[in-house]
């Protein structure tokens, strides 16, 4: 069985739902609410200039039904969903209890309707305010978006934040995981972490407590179970400048790869400063990843995530998504002869 070819799904417009089924995806993070106008990604994500926003309602099996039925009608498969969480789980505020409350129902909800995998990132400040397009900076004068630490040094502690050192962020994501980790192995779902993306040590006086190679594997040793797994971002890693291979034996070798952002960078200063590239340029080798990828028996999502922006394309960077599901196509397509090859010839 090989990796499916996977992304997030905006909207369930029947244009949207087309659109992701001619360009060769296979399998979606489904929403939770049914919208047939949901917002594009801009290159440049907003700066969080505020505490996350309250738990959003409590996931309705009657919606997600309705969801996951209108996306399979299109010959796509809703695998996963996307875990919100909300600022007093995240910042260990007295709302937590309740707020864990409802997302063990949001996974057991998830479960009865087919989806396999849960992600979430334990972000309680994310450090976009770093962010940045330059046009023309990338091949054929593409838009691309750089990150830079610089700007960020020295921003003051937000009001109705304050300040979190790394020990207790790791309290609270300790009690979001125990209480967690639990309901999702009785459901038979994984919870895949991603990283803290852009990966620095802290934001605004707030530690990011999965900004490194260190903080995975604690993640993932604190409760050992197959619903316990990390989201595994080939950009990220290469952004810490570690060996994406390396990571992704370790955490394959394992079983604890949940699913998979597929993307690459031009790292200046890792964790610090970097350029976020078209799939098949960068510092990464993305057919190694891949090849890793696939020798570590991961059978699960391949998401680009992440694409510059082309000129001409749309606000939704639908000839940006195209490009890079067609690399990963023809990738999955190489990886796969490759091995069958090699057995052939082996017989």
């Amino acid at each position: 069985m090989s990796m499916h070819i996977h992304a997030a799904l905006p909207n369930l417009a029947e244009n949207t739902l087309r659109y992701y089924r001619q360009i060769g995806i296979e399998d979606v993070t489904m929403p939770a609410q049914y919208t047939e106008s949901g917002a594009s990604r801009p290159l440049v994500p907003p700066a969080q200039k505020s505490a996350p926003p309250p738990l959003p309602p409590a996931w309705d099996i009657d919606q997600l039904l309705r969801i996951s039925s209108r996306i399979r009608a299109f010959d796509l498969n809703p695998a996963c969903m996307d875990l919100p969480l909300s600022a007093d789980i995240m910042m260990g505020r007295a709302g937590a209890g309740h707020d864990l409350d409802t997302l063990c129902g949001n996974i057991e909800c998830a479960a009865t309707v087919g989806i396999k995998v849960v992600t979430y990132s334990f972000n309680a400040l994310r450090a976009s305010a770093g962010y940045a397009a330059v046009d023309g900076a990338g091949r054929g004068q593409a838009r691309l978006r750089t990150f830079d630490h610089t700007s960020l040094e020295n921003l003051p502690a937000l009001s109705d934040v304050g300040e979190i050192g790394e020990e207790q962020m790791w309290n609270n994501l300790c009690r979001f995981l125990s209480a967690v980790v639990p309901t999702a192995e009785r459901s038979g779902v994984i919870l895949a972490s991603h990283p803290n993306d852009p990966p620095v040590p802290s934001y605004r006086h707030v530690a990011q407590p999965l900004y490194n190679l260190d903080s995975w594997k604690r993640m993932i040793e604190f409760i050992d179970s197959p619903s316990n797994c990390l989201f595994f971002d080939t950009g990220v890693t290469t952004e810490l400048a570690e060996d994406p291979v390396e990571v992704i034996q370790y955490f394959g070798h394992r079983k604890r790869i949940g699913m998979v952002h597929f993307r690459n960078v031009i790292v200046q200063v890792p964790y610090l400063k970097y350029i976020e590239t078209f799939i098949d340029e960068g510092d990464c080798n993305m057919s190694n990843s891949f090849r890793a990828l696939q020798e570590v028996g991961y059978t699960g999502g391949i998401d680009p995530d992440h694409t510059p922006g082309i000129t001409g394309d749309c606000l939704d960077s639908r000839q940006g998504w195209a490009y890079a599901v067609g690399y990963m196509r023809a990738l999955r397509a190489s990886v796969t002869e490759s091995k069958s090859t090699a057995t052939n010839l082996n017989v």
